[in-house]
């Protein structure tokens, strides 16, 4: 299977969604311009199958508030940071951004689930 994670790109002015797949990426003004773009060399460079496509809003809920979002947004700019320079984070740092990427994954899993639970009761 096949992940395609479509996020705001903030490289290029003229596109506003990067779609990445791999080493493959395309961007367009919108998330489904993005994906359009993505499928399109997909298609013509590795076979396809199935394909999960994850699409990253930032958007605080109930399941990853606002505070963690920016905590994260923090330490993920210590960690580029840390990369552009040769370094590593602190380890207590390190093991805080781990810990909030894990609780990120969790609260994308609980938003899934909830969102399946909402759909399956109104059809």
């Amino acid at each position: 299977m096949q992940t395609i994670e479509i996020l705001p790109d903030s490289i290029h002015a003229s596109a506003q969604y990067r779609a990445t797949c791999g080493t493959h990426h395309a961007t367009g003004q919108t998330p489904g311009q993005a994906l359009d773009s993505l499928e399109a060399e997909l298609n013509t460079t590795i076979e396809t199958g199935t394909t999960l496509v994850i699409l990253q809003r930032f958007r605080p809920d109930p399941f990853f508030t606002a505070t963690q979002q920016q905590r994260l947004r923090e330490l993920m700019d210590q960690f580029q940071t840390a990369i552009a320079q040769g370094t590593t984070l602190p380890q207590q740092t390190q093991t805080e951004l781990e810990t909030l990427i894990e609780t990120e994954l969790e609260a994308n899993i609980q938003r899934s689930q909830h969102l399946l639970q909402t759909r399956t009761r109104n059809d």
